[in-house]
Formats: structure tokens, sequence, C-alpha cells
């Protein structure tokens, strides 16, 4: 059984030396299932780096949970060190977007979260599958960078083409906007640029931001972030049926960002398929019962938007005939 305390320097170097640096996750008990079955998808796809020393931020799981977590990844694949930090004094920051809680903030604590003093880490969010080997991303070539970041599907595109939407208001101006999902971090450079401390100012500066660290991290990381492969950090799951692409287009990580969450039947992800594969290997696995509601639920909220589609396309249509009289 992995033990969930004790991760000795002796581990790190061990992990460190088969491709990996330490993973770093941040999650609450409410996300005890995305965060198995993120591990799960990790452990399973990264097995000739096992173990691999991961650390998850929290504000507190019970023994019972953190086991269950636990008994989700096959024995000897990771090594879990569980770092409780005080989100405190984050509840004062902006939360506009529901999806951004507290511990969305914990990202800040990177600098402290670890025993050791590795020279990389790579942070993960927990609603994310980890589908291929993470060995190239560990090793990624930053030249000389701070981070290594995927730009964001979204905001970063809209940006770029001038399209400052609503949800964008009090989004930094910078060169390139990145999603802070997954990060590769040289922590000596994050530490001497004071990253954390410097992001905190910002925070306080501009109360109103709309995605809050990352948005902090973008201005105070401007200019020293690498780009890399979209690969590492696939974002548009909604349109993109991820298991139908060709081997060779297949993302290595998919980050299911926003509200709409594959484990959320009334998502209707078209994804829900991949993630439950690596859901059912935990023990959170759905039960017969759960999977018919899901189907139900999911057939429901399909036809549902099909519907508001099709009465949309009536009214545009009516709409053109009238202009036309």
């Amino acid at each position: 059984m992995n033990s969930p305390n004790a991760i000795p320097n002796a581990q790190a170097e061990h992990s460190a030396s088969k491709g990996l640096c330490p993973i770093v996750l941040a999650c609450d008990e409410g996300y005890a299932m995305p965060l198995a079955t993120t591990l799960r998808s990790l452990a399973d796809s990264n097995t000739r780096h096992w173990p691999l020393l991961v650390t998850v931020l929290h504000d507190g799981f019970r023994e019972a949970t953190k086991e269950l977590i636990a008994r989700s990844v096959p024995a000897g694949a990771i090594e879990l060190l569980w770092k409780p930090i005080d989100l405190m004094e984050f509840s004062r920051f902006s939360h506009r977007m529901p999806h951004v809680s507290s511990m969305t903030y914990a990202r800040l604590q990177l600098h402290n979260s670890l025993d050791s003093s590795p020279e990389r880490v790579l942070f993960l969010d927990s609603d994310i599958l980890v589908i291929e080997d993470l060995g190239a991303l560990a090793g990624a070539d930053l030249g000389g960078r701070m981070i290594g970041a995927v730009p964001d599907a979204h905001v970063d595109a809209a940006l770029r083409k001038g399209q400052r939407r609503p949800e964008h208001e009090g989004v930094p101006r910078v060169s390139g906007y990145f999603n802070a999902g997954v990060l590769v971090v040289d922590l000596a450079k994050w530490r001497a640029h004071r990253i954390s401390e410097r992001a905190m100012q910002y925070l306080s500066e501009h109360p109103n931001l709309p995605y809050g660290d990352q948005d902090a991290l973008n201005a105070t990381c401007d200019g020293l972030w690498a780009r890399l492969p979209k690969r590492w950090n696939f974002q548009l799951h909604h349109a993109t049926r991820i298991a139908a692409l060709p081997p060779h287009e297949r993302p290595a990580i998919v980050h299911f960002i926003t509200q709409s969450k594959p484990w959320k039947a009334s998502s209707a992800s078209i994804n829900a398929k991949l993630y439950n594969e690596f859901r059912d290997r935990t023990v959170f696995r759905r039960t017969g019962g759960e999977k018919l509601w899901d189907l139900a639920v999911t057939i429901a909220y399909r036809l549902k938007y099909r519907l508001v589609r099709t009465i949309g396309g009536w009214i545009e249509d009516g709409r053109e005939v009238l202009g036309k009289c």
C-alpha cells in the first residue's frame, strides 16, 4: 500500500533519475474522485517511471479518503505526500468564475510544497487525464525560462484576435496568455523572481480578476515562460472526441477546463467514456445503477441541447423570412 505521508529524499532522487521530476497537485476533498482518476491515469501512462513522487496540496482530507485514493492506484506506482495548506489568505481574492475556488490559488504555494529542493516540479490540475508518458514533458527544454506552459485555448486565442469578451474583463495585457493547469516549473528561478509574492501582490492590487491566480501568474511571468505544444495541455475537449483521433494526433494530457466535466452526466460530455475508462479502475468506480442513471441524464441533456438548437434555428429562419418581406 502506498504511504500517504513519507517521501524520503532518496525516493525523490530515484524518481528524478528515472526521468520525471516531482509532481504537485492541489485539491480539496470534494474533488477526491477526480483526483483519484487523475492519479490513476498518471500511473497507468507512466509505468517506466514508477514510483512517481506526488505531493497533494490540500485544506483537509480525512484519513479514510486518503486511503481510498491510495487504493485507487497500483501498489508501488505512486509515493504520495499530503501537504496541508492554509487557504485563508486566498479567501479575499476573486471568485468571479464558478470553477475558481480558493483551492485554485494553491499553485502559489509551489515554492513551499516539497520537502526536498528539486530543480524542477511538474504542476498538474486534478481535472485532467494523462494518456501518454510524461518523460518528454518533464525534460522539456525551457530555453532558460522559468515556466513551460501551453497557451490558453480560449483566452489566448481571443486576445490575439483582439476579441476581449465581457468575461475577459480584467485579464492582464500580456504578450501571450498561458493556461496554468499544466506547468513545468524551474523552482530556483521561481524563487529568485519571487513569483509567489509578486503574484499575491498583483492579486491584492486587482481584486476582480476573472481567472484568479492564473491571471496573476500570467501578469507576473510575462516574457518568462516557454510555449509548449498543445498536446501537453489539450483543452478543446468539448468539441473533440479524443478516442477517435488517430494515434499520432492524440494529446498526452487532456484538460477538462470550465464547469463542463466528463464525470457530470449533465455535461453530456463526448469524452465521458474515455474518462470513465480510468475512473472505473479506481475505488470510485460507478455502480451499475449509477451508470444507468448517468446514461439517462446524458441522453436527456443531449436531447435538450438539440431541441434548443433546433428552435433557435427556426427563429433565425423566421427572422430571415420576415426581413425579406
